[in-house]
């Protein structure tokens, strides 16, 4: 979140992901609006092979981390000095 207006992921009180794709499946995914939340990873983007091709993937995750952006950085092996 902001870290300059003290903002937290409580402001999320609107937020969503939503996707659908060509075989009319679709997924709607709402991050939890946590006031104690500084920072969160709210879904994934990547790249799977499957059967030898490339297909996207998205998963929704929606983890959060109280100690901001530091603590998600730790989270993903980055050290903070």
């Amino acid at each position: 979140m902001d870290a300059d207006t003290g903002l937290t992921c409580g402001a999320l009180t609107h937020a969503a992901l939503y996707m659908d794709c060509v075989t009319e499946a679709a997924w709607t995914f709402q991050p939890p609006a946590d006031p104690d939340i500084r920072a969160m990873v709210i879904a994934e983007l990547y790249r799977h092979t499957t059967n030898g091709q490339p297909v996207w993937k998205l998963r929704a995750i929606g983890q959060g981390w109280a100690d901001g952006l530091d603590a998600l950085a730790r989270a993903h092996g980055v050290n903070i000095t």
